[in-house]
């Protein structure tokens, strides 16, 4: 942001505030605040002047002229990185509020302006302050939506700062104002409901408590009249599949990241690179024949390096490449490393990967090795028969495994049954899509 634009605020046009004709006194403030304005930028001379100016207002009577000063001697001092300064100012601006000097609507704006050229502030505690100094002023007022936007800027900080406490205390009078007397949400603060349990899941994602991030996401999926910043609908999905990945419901937790994917994409945030990518996980733990990046605005990122080695695996999933997929992990053990979630899902990955191969390979014989087997998924034979036992027991293949002779024995089926086995697969493919479209947030 610019010198110039920093400053450029509600520029005083006086539809408001005037008056067909002043006194002397009035119109030589006026002017004394033009000719101060002119001075901005030299800081020193501006700032006296304006200073000057706030005493004079003051013996006259204290005019909203004095408030404007106020304001104009707070951006030179922000602009200037004084922040004991703002602080400083700000109190009197404040002041300015609480007496009743300035109109409610032109006060609450001018708020409003500054708690906006405050959150780009990297200096944490200054905001705080600043954000604590304005809620210190509307406690009892009926300026809820002002209250509101600051308490869920101090919010933010509070979570940037891990100052948990402080900010459970503060999410639960957030989240109380969402509700009437009896505890029911009040249909048209479904949004703010939204946005506070967003900073909620926030904080319990870090905490790492998964029982209270579930019940927030479900309190979330309740909420039917709200619209959010797609930012926050990102998140608060990008949780939801989260939670899934952990029950192991791969399909609805593909769902979810997909559609945070899609939220993302709409703020045009670069988290949705990083939700894409857990859309490609969740998409081969489901053993989806869909490749979501067919769809165009998933395709546009493919080449992303963010996401490179995860395509590389759904790449070698679809071939049914065991000696890419194993090459692909190995070598990029570094960047699979760099995420950690992504981390705790491979070996569920590799071994559901394993199984789609070893139900192709197994199909076609009547009986064979099993170290044949093993030899063609590029693993031991310990591990391709507990494999073949998984198949065994989930129905994926009618056989049963000699074990003294290290041989799967494959039953002959009937056309009857083989129709019957089709029919059931067919019916779980669906099934799992149906959870895919229905199973999210709406």
């Amino acid at each position: 942001m610019s010198d110039e634009d920093f400053m450029l605020e509600d520029e005083d046009f006086g539809f408001e505030y005037e008056e067909e004709e002043g006194s002397e006194e009035e119109n030589g403030i006026e002017n004394k605040y033009y000719n101060a304005k002119a001075q901005r930028g030299d800081f020193a001379t501006a700032k006296s002047e304006f200073e000057q100016l706030m005493k004079e207002d003051q013996q006259a009577g204290s005019s909203d002229w004095g408030f404007k000063a106020t304001k104009q001697i707070i951006k030179l001092c922000l602009r200037e990185r004084k922040l004991e300064e703002v602080l400083q100012f700000y109190d009197k601006m404040l002041e300015y509020v609480r007496s009743s000097l300035v109109a409610r609507n032109y006060a609450e704006k001018s708020i409003n302006n500054m708690l906006e050229r405050v959150s780009v502030s990297t200096n944490d505690a200054f905001s705080r302050e600043f954000y604590q100094r304005t809620l210190d002023l509307l406690k009892g007022s009926s300026s809820d939506r002002l209250w509101l936007r600051t308490s869920l800027r101090l919010a933010n900080i509070l979570l940037d700062q891990k100052e948990y406490a402080e900010l459970r205390e503060l999410l639960i009078k957030l989240k109380r104002s969402c509700e009437d007397k009896d505890g029911h949400l009040i249909m048209e603060r479904g949004t703010q409901l939204l946005e506070v349990n967003s900073i909620f899941l926030h904080m319990y994602e870090e905490q790492g408590n998964s029982k209270k991030l579930k019940e927030t996401y479900l309190q979330c999926e309740a909420v039917t009249s709200a619209v959010p910043h797609p930012r926050i609908m990102g998140y608060i999905h990008k949780c939801g599949g989260k939670i899934h990945m952990s029950e192991r419901n791969w399909a609805k937790a593909q769902a979810c990241f997909f559609e945070a994917f899609r939220q993302y994409n709409e703020a045009g945030t670069d988290d949705r690179v990083n939700a894409l990518k857990y859309v490609l996980l969740a998409s081969m733990l489901s053993e989806s024949e869909v490749n979501p990046l067919s769809s165009p605005e998933a395709k546009a990122h493919e080449n992303d390096p963010t996401i490179k080695t995860i395509t590389k695996l759904v790449s070698a999933y679809e071939k049914r490449d065991v000696h890419a997929f194993e090459e692909i992990t190995k070598s990029n053990e570094t960047a699979i490393a760099e995420d950690s979630f992504i981390v705790d899902y491979i070996s569920d990955l590799r071994r559901i990967f394993l199984i789609q191969v070893l139900e192709g390979v197994a199909i076609p014989y009547t009986r064979v090795r099993i170290k044949t087997l093993a030899e063609r998924l590029c693993t031991d034979v310990s591990e391709t028969e507990q494999l073949l036992i998984a198949l065994i027991l989930d129905k994926r293949l009618n056989a049963s495994i000699d074990q003294e002779n290290g041989v799967l024995l494959m039953q002959q089926e009937t056309t009857d049954m083989s129709q019957y086995k089709s029919l059931d697969k067919w019916a779980a493919k669906l099934s799992a899509l149906m959870q895919s479209s229905y199973g999210i947030i709406g």
